[in-house]
């Protein structure tokens, strides 16, 4: 049995995970014996949530993403047009839209890490059937996501850092990435209606040097019985 495979399913007996894990990996060749994607074009959040309807790994390259997720996902903005921009802003600005105007866009944007190398193509996949991913999701209950925290700072010392407000790719991908920790978020709206989200569920985002901590010391937490 692969080490994910072991991990994966080792976190779902422990913890009852109705979702499958999934994992992220970018990388700058075309990945071997990985499927593509294809010319097909969809909102990030999208396309990540196919994993949940029984879809083997895939990658992709920026040019499958319809939105800004391509971006804070390491795989950099595809070329754009002005009337392509403007279009996107309309979409984003205003009421009943993601942001008041864009100068709360920009202030947003100052607050989140940015990738500084980006790169050509991330592989999408189920934990279990992937090789040694950058990062991993769980969704799951707000008791499972602070369970995974606790073990984390159990272990570690260190806290674990929320953030939203904002769309799940941002919440997600950038803090990971750059400090190799965890962290966790509600999504947004769009994110959380496409990814078809119950309403209690929640993300986790784990860098994967983290899961061999995570799994091995699940068992050394308080069940909260302190009486």
């Amino acid at each position: 049995m692969s080490k994910n495979k072991q991990y994966a399913e080792q976190l779902k007996e422990m913890e009852g995970y109705e979702r499958n894990i999934i994992g992220f990996k970018l990388c700058d060749e075309v990945p071997e014996h990985v499927e593509f994607y294809g010319d097909d074009i969809s909102f990030y959040c999208a396309i990540v949530a196919e994993i949940w309807e029984g879809r083997k790994p895939f990658y992709i390259t920026n040019k499958n993403i319809l939105c800004g997720g391509a971006v804070y996902s390491g795989l950099g903005v595809k070329r754009m047009t002005k009337e392509d921009f403007d279009l996107g802003m309309s979409q984003t600005i205003g009421e009943n839209r993601a942001y008041a105007t864009r100068e709360v866009m920009r202030r947003v944007n100052q607050q989140i890490p940015h990738h500084f190398v980006h790169h050509k193509y991330q592989i999408v996949g189920a934990l279990e059937d992937m090789e040694d991913p950058d990062v991993v999701m769980i969704v799951a209950d707000a008791n499972r996501v602070m369970r995974l925290c606790k073990v984390y700072t159990w272990k570690t010392g260190e806290l674990a850092h929320g953030l939203s407000g904002t769309a799940w790719c941002t919440n997600s991908f950038p803090l990971v990435y750059r400090t190799k920790t965890m962290t966790f978020n509600m999504g947004d709206p769009p994110s959380r209606r496409l990814m078809k989200l119950a309403p209690g569920e929640m993300f986790c985002f784990i860098h994967y040097d983290l899961l061999p901590l995570i799994v091995e010391n699940f068992k050394n937490i308080s069940d909260g019985d302190v009486l």
